[in-house]
C-alpha cells in the first residue's frame, strides 16, 4: 500500500515553508487517483487560508506557524473506511517526507483545526495588544475689552444745549450699563443652566453605567451557576455510563469465563484485522476457544490461517480511533510481537469483543 510522492512541486513548497519564505502552507491530495500525491495548493495566508482549502476527501497538509511546523492528516467524515485505512499508512510515507514537523494533527472537520486549537498543541501563546494613547488639547479665547469714548461738549454751543448733550450721553451711557449688567446676567444663567444639564447627563450617565455593570454581574453569575451545573451534569452522565460499561463489561467477562470453563466457543463472528507483519485489513472469521483466538478466511474454513495466544500475553486493549481514524476500532498489544489492530462492525459488537480479550491482560 505505498504511494507515490515523487510530485517536485511538493518538495519545492515544503522548502519555501522551512526556509521561511513568503509561503507558510500547502495541501497534497490524491485527485481521483489511488495512490499518487500531488500538490494541490500552497499560500501565505496562515491556518485560516489552509482551512478554507480543505475538501471533503483525505488530504495532508504543512503548515509553519512562528518557525514551528504542524504535519496535518485531514480525513473527511464522509471518507470510507477502505480509504481511512489507506490512509493511516501513506501519512506515515508524508510524515517520512516532511520531517521538520513538530506535531501531527489528526482531523477530521475544519472545525477541528482552529487556532487556539494549534497554538495550544505547539505551546505557543497568544500575541499580547499594545494599547494606543490620544492626547487632547484644550485652549481657552481670551476675551477682549472695549472702552467706550465719551464725546467732548462743543465749545461753541451755548451752555443749554451742552446741558441737554451731557444729558444724552448720561441716560445712553446708564442704558448701555443696564444692557450691559442684563446681557452678564442672561449669560451667567446660560452657564448655570448648562452646567445643571451637564451634571445631570454625566448623573445619568453614572446610573446608566451602574446598572449594566450590575445587569452584566448578574449574567456572569447566571453563565457561572449554568456552566457549574452543565459540568456536574455531564460528571454525572460520565459515571453513569461508566457504571453502565462496567457492569455490562462484568457480566460478558461471566458469561465467557462459564463459556471457557465448558470448553465451548466463547465468542465467533467477522472482524476486520491489521497486523502480524502485514500492513492490510483483512476481514476474518474468528473464533475464541480457551485462551486463543483462531482466525479463518470464512466461517466455511475448518482449518484456522492463523491463531494468536492470549494466555500471558496480552499486556493491553485500548481505544484506536484516534490513531486509525476508524470507528469501532482497538489495539491489542502483545508482549512478544507488534500490536494488532481490529475494527467491528458495530460497537456492540467491538464491547463484546474487547470485554473477551481483556480478561487476558497481563503486565507482569
Amino acid at each position: 500500500m505505498s504511494c507515490d510522492l515523487s510530485d517536485l512541486a511538493i518538495t519545492e513548497a515544503y522548502d519555501e515553508i522551512v526556509s521561511g519564505q513568503e509561503t507558510n502552507w500547502l495541501i497534497l491530495g490524491y485527485h481521483d487517483t489511488r495512490d499518487k500525491i500531488s500538490l494541490y495548493s500552497k499560500g501565505s495566508g496562515g491556518l485560516d487560508e489552509l482551512r478554507n482549502n480543505l475538501k471533503e476527501e483525505v488530504l495532508y497538509g504543512f503548515l509553519r506557524i512562528e518557525n514551528r511546523f504542524v504535519l496535518l492528516t485531514y480525513v473527511s467524515e464522509q471518507v470510507s473506511g477502505v480509504r481511512r485505512a489507506r490512509a493511516l499508512v501513506h501519512g506515515r510515507a508524508v510524515g517520512a517526507l516532511f520531517k521538520a514537523h513538530q506535531i501531527q494533527i489528526n482531523a477530521s472537520t475544519p472545525n477541528d483545526l482552529t487556532e487556539t486549537n494549534v497554538r495550544n498543541r505547539l505551546k505557543l501563546g497568544d500575541p499580547a495588544d499594545s494599547p494606543s494613547t490620544q492626547k487632547r488639547l484644550n485652549s481657552t479665547p481670551s476675551p477682549t475689552a472695549q472702552s467706550p469714548s465719551s464725546p467732548k461738549p462743543n465749545q461753541e454751543a451755548d451752555l443749554g444745549e451742552a446741558a441737554n448733550r451731557q444729558e444724552s450721553e448720561r441716560r445712553a451711557q446708564e442704558e448701555a450699563e443696564r444692557q450691559s449688567r442684563e446681557k452678564g446676567e442672561r449669560d451667567a444663567a446660560d452657564r448655570r443652566k448648562a452646567e445643571q444639564v451637564a451634571r445631570e447627563a454625566a448623573q445619568r450617565r453614572a446610573l446608566e453605567e451602574a446598572e449594566k455593570k450590575k445587569n452584566e454581574a448578574l449574567e456572569q453569575e447566571r453563565k457561572e451557576k449554568a456552566a457549574a451545573e452543565a459540568k456536574i451534569k455531564a460528571e454525572n452522565d460520565r459515571k453513569a455510563r461508566e457504571e453502565a460499561e462496567r457492569k455490562r463489561t462484568e457480566e460478558l467477562r461471566s458469561k465467557f469465563a462459564e463459556l471457557e470453563k465448558s470448553g465451548k466457543v466463547t465468542l465467533s463472528g467477522y472482524i476486520t484485522v491489521q497486523g502480524g507483519g502485514v500492513y492490510f485489513w483483512k476481514r476474518r472469521f474468528f473464533e475464541l476457544r480457551g485462551k486463543t483466538l483462531y482466525l479463518f478466511r470464512d466461517e466455511t474454513d475448518k482449518l484456522p490461517i492463523s491463531k494468536l495466544e492470549l494466555d500471558g500475553q496480552v499486556t493491553g486493549v485500548t481505544d484506536a480511533q484516534s490513531e486509525v481514524l476508524i470507528l469501532n476500532s482497538f489495539k491489542v498489544d502483545f508482549r512478544s510481537s507488534e500490536p494488532y489492530y481490529f475494527f467491528s462492525d458495530d460497537k456492540k459488537d467491538k464491547e463484546s469483543f474487547v470485554a473477551a480479550i481483556g480478561r487476558y491482560v497481563s503486565t507482569k
